[in-house]
C-alpha cells in the first residue's frame, strides 16, 4: 500500500510541477464534444497568449464558496495544496485526459473518488498565487495542454 501511495504522490507532484512551470503554447485538440461547464460565473482570462506568458487554462470568477462540479465523469487522482496553485484537485477521465481545478477554497472529494458531471469536487476560492479575486482556474491535459473550451461549454 505504501508503494502505491508513494507512486501516486510522485505522479501528482510531477503533474502539478508541470502545471506550474508550463509556458509553451500547446496545440489545439481535435475533439469537439463538450460537457457542461464545471462552474457558473464569468470568464476573466482565456486560454492562450497573455502579457505574462501563455495562460494554460480558463479563469472563471464567481463568489467565494461557489460550487465546482466535475463536468465530466472520471476519478479524482490527485488532491492537495501547492504554493502556486493553492488547493487543487485533478480528475482523470476515461481515455486518460485530465482536468485540473485550481485555487479552491475547499476540496470536496478525496483521491480515488469516482465523479460524474454533477459531483461537487470543491468550492471556488483564491488560494495559492493569486491576486485575491475568487476564481476557478480550469486546465485540461490531453497529452498536452488543451483549451478547456474544447471539453467544456463555459460562458463566453
Amino acid at each position: 500500500m505504501r508503494i502505491v501511495r508513494s507512486t501516486r504522490r510522485r505522479a501528482c507532484t510531477t503533474l502539478i510541477a508541470g502545471l506550474v512551470l508550463a509556458s509553451a503554447a500547446p496545440a489545439e485538440a481535435a475533439e469537439t464534444q463538450t460537457a457542461p461547464c464545471p462552474v457558473t460565473g464569468r470568464v476573466t482570462h482565456e486560454f492562450g497568449p497573455s502579457p505574462t506568458g501563455f495562460h494554460n487554462g480558463l479563469d472563471i470568477a464567481n463568489a467565494a464558496g461557489s460550487p465546482i462540479k466535475a463536468g465530466r465523469a472520471g476519478r479524482a487522482t490527485c488532491s492537495g495544496t501547492s504554493g502556486a496553485l493553492g488547493e487543487y484537485i485533478v480528475v482523470t477521465h476515461p481515455g486518460g485526459s485530465k482536468t485540473t481545478y485550481v485555487h479552491l477554497r475547499k476540496r470536496s472529494v478525496g483521491i480515488g473518488t469516482a465523479v460524474n458531471s454533477t459531483t461537487k469536487v470543491g468550492e471556488m476560492g483564491a488560494t495559492g498565487t493569486s491576486d485575491g479575486r475568487t476564481r476557478l482556474h480550469l486546465e485540461v491535459l490531453d497529452g498536452e495542454r488543451t483549451n478547456p473550451r474544447l471539453r467544456y461549454n463555459c460562458p463566453r
